[in-house]
């Protein structure tokens, strides 16, 4: 089995907590964190467009994000941090290689910019966790 995945989609999966759009959202996002966790040599490609975690979004509508200008801003921010490319499939494993690796906590403020999740906090304290670091933030 292979999952698509959103640049953006990784770290709001290291950093999820149960809340979502709606309990069919948080259902799905909720298995797809539970077989990453139980598996975590599971397949997950690069996608720019509806994903495993989108098909149970209510803002997804005919296959397309009603917020996509804002997402794709996301996903483009994130993939250059994470040095992603379009169809590139890894491990979940290596996922998170990359991201504590690559994502420090100045470059996570930049990336996230403009994400309402971002403000619960559980993003970024997934992230200094994955890091193990007490670095300083830097948001801007």
């Amino acid at each position: 089995m292979t999952l698509s995945f959103r640049p953006h989609h990784f770290l709001c999966t290291l950093g999820f907590q149960g809340k979502g759009y709606s309990p069919p959202f948080v259902e799905n996002y909720r298995n797809i964190v539970s077989a990453l966790e139980e598996n975590p040599d599971l397949s997950v490609r690069i996608v720019y467009y509806g994903d495993s975690i989108c098909s149970a979004c209510p803002q997804e509508i005919n296959d397309v994000c009603t917020q996509e200008d804002k997402v794709s801003l996301l996903d483009q921010r994130h993939a250059d941090i994470l040095f992603l490319t379009v169809g590139e499939v890894l491990t979940w494993r290596h996922v998170k290689t990359r991201i504590k690796n690559n994502m420090t906590l100045e470059a996570f403020h930049k990336a996230c910019e403009g994400c309402s999740w971002k403000s619960l906090g559980t993003c970024e304290a997934a992230l200094r966790a994955l890091r193990g670091t007490d670095e300083e933030t830097a948001p801007s």
